[in-house]
């Protein structure tokens, strides 16, 4: 078990995943310089510095953001507004380079071929390795230019820019381990998908709470760094480069003690006979799409019910801030409460219209491994094919949405003592049915009208969610805001409904809908 060869593996990694490399690198800059030069424009004096600091240092932004040191500063003030995107987005980008060139290569059945020339054992994974590090280690770069650019102290900037680098390599240890246990890319997704979550939320109570459980999280190494702090923490990088090498030495033992094309815990097997559900349009639907919905609904559900919990706690911190009191004034906490709820509440949105463009997505898997075809030879038509599991993602997405706005507002009214959030907060959920909609309208539109393009539904996606989550903040002009199909309907329950936001976004899904089933079922299938 070798890895000669790792060179030209990554070549050619490169060459048919350079796309993807550059989006993911070049995007999450686009996205941080954006930030910056907001930053940059709204931060001028020390009087908006100051106001900013008090404006942030209340448990529900610690909650969100994490627990950021030297908000006082412009470099602090810039590590705060990316704390959300670096969260979420740079493990997500190590997750996908690694996942893309070694479970779904081996699922395809492409990594079986390479590995029949003169190509090691270990170098698809090592090549994996080592190009999703060199794109961090590129981001990292290109965070450490932008920071240093802005008026933040260049020593702060390149222990931020480590840090990042860091958090990444961690997540490409965990993707790499995960690609040996499960068998299938989308588990990989999944399961990685849950860490990053996972890790948020222990973030996020520990910062709240201010305990140790910071600590448990690689989310909360980064925070402890503090690179614009008083007392910056460079030693606590060694934590996250022996996790990552711990992880990537063991991701690499895994590989060599199982089979090309097996996982070392195999998917269960199926009954040898289907039931008479299973036999049906529907029962197959269900049965195709379950895995995925599950899991969606159980990451909703533990967000909603953690941000719920800590309801209590982020009012108290912030009404015991003198700080952050003077700057609210009386009664500014509850106010600045059903704001940070209205966050939740669209997070949650974001969460059920990730769900329909991952399962839509999936629907090209079934095309390209024939599948589909074996289905439509049985007297069944495209349109029916596609309503039934479209039927199905629609009612996952539903059942996320209100379940996640019912947990959301239960543990919310239970930490704050008054059952009247319940009802807010579910009803607050239903508006967002409008935006899952449009979501599901597009992606079964890309699927129906080009294939090939599907991944543009989670273009749109990033795009509404950076609009909707930061565009406030960076004080972007409102109808650009509103653009954002998370936006539209409005910050609920803190404003009104937006209806002809609603109206706008159901009318669209709809449209999108019928164009992707009319387009499904003139082209030919399947499609290259």
């Amino acid at each position: 078990m070798t890895a000669v060869g790792t060179g030209a593996m990554a070549r050619v990694q490169w060459r048919t995943g350079w796309r993807g490399i550059l989006g993911w690198t070049f995007g999450l800059l686009a996205v941080l310089g954006i930030s910056a030069v907001s930053v940059l424009d709204l931060y001028q004096t020390p009087a908006q510095i100051q106001t900013y600091e008090a404006s942030t240092s209340s448990g529900a932004m610690a909650m969100l953001n994490g627990d950021v040191a030297g908000t006082d500063t412009i470099g602090g003030i810039l590590a705060n507004e990316f704390g959300f995107v670096v969260a979420f987005f740079v493990p997500l980008m190590a997750i996908a380079l690694v996942a893309r060139s070694t479970r779904r290569d081996e699922e395809a059945g492409r990594l079986e071929l390479l590995l029949a020339s003169r190509i090691g054992r270990q170098a698809p994974l090592v090549a994996a390795i080592v190009v999703a590090l060199l794109a961090l280690a590129a981001l990292a770069l290109g965070v450490l230019v932008l920071v240093a650019s802005s008026e933040a102290s260049t020593g702060g900037a390149a222990l931020y820019a480590a840090a990042l680098f860091a958090l990444g390599a961690v997540y490409v240890g965990v993707a790499a381990v995960l690609a040996q246990l499960v068998e299938h890319n989308r588990s990989v997704w999944a399961a990685g998908l849950a860490v990053v979550v996972l890790a948020y939320l222990l973030r996020g109570v520990g910062a709240v709470q201010d305990s140790g459980l910071i600590w448990a999280s690689p989310l909360g190494w980064y925070d402890r760094v503090a690179p614009f702090g008083e007392e910056p923490r460079p030693w606590v990088l060694l934590l996250s480069a022996a996790l990552a090498t711990v992880l990537i030495g063991g991701a690499l033992v895994l590989s060599a003690r199982r089979d090309v094309g097996a996982a070392l815990l195999p998917a269960r097997r199926a009954p040898a006979r289907a039931t008479g559900l299973l036999r049906s349009p529907f029962g197959l639907a269900l049965h195709e799409h379950r895995g995925p919905i599950l899991g969606w609904v159980v990451i909703a559900l533990a967000l909603m019910g953690t941000y719920g919990a800590l309801a209590g706690d982020v009012l108290e911190a912030m009404e015991s801030n003198p700080d952050l009191a003077q700057y609210i004034g009386a009664g500014g906490g509850e106010q600045i409460l059903e704001q940070v709820e209205g966050l939740f509440v669209m997070m949650l949105a974001m969460l059920a219209a990730a769900l329909v463009i991952q399962a839509v997505g999936s629907l090209r898997s079934e095309e390209s491994t024939g599948r589909l075809e074996a289905q439509l030879v049985e007297g069944r038509t495209r349109p029916a094919w596609l309503a039934v599991h479209v039927l199905v993602v629609a009612v996952g997405a539903v059942l996320a949405l209100l379940l996640g706005g019912l947990v959301l507002g239960l543990t919310t009214s239970a930490s704050l003592a008054d059952d009247a959030w319940t009802a807010r907060l579910l009803g607050a959920s239903v508006p967002h049915l409008s935006s899952t909609l449009f979501f599901l309208g597009l992606a079964v539109a890309l699927f129906g009208l080009a294939p090939r393009w599907r991944s543009l539904a989670w273009v749109v996606f990033g795009a509404g969610a950076l609009l909707a989550w930061m565009g406030p903040a960076l004080d972007l002009p409102t109808w650009l805001v509103e653009a954002s199909p998370f936006a539209a309907v409005g910050i609920l329950p803190a404003e009104d409904v937006d209806l002809a936001g609603v109206a706008v976004l159901v009318g669209l899904g709809l449209v999108l809908l019928v164009a992707g089933v009319v387009g499904f079922r003139r082209r030919d299938v399947p499609q290259q």
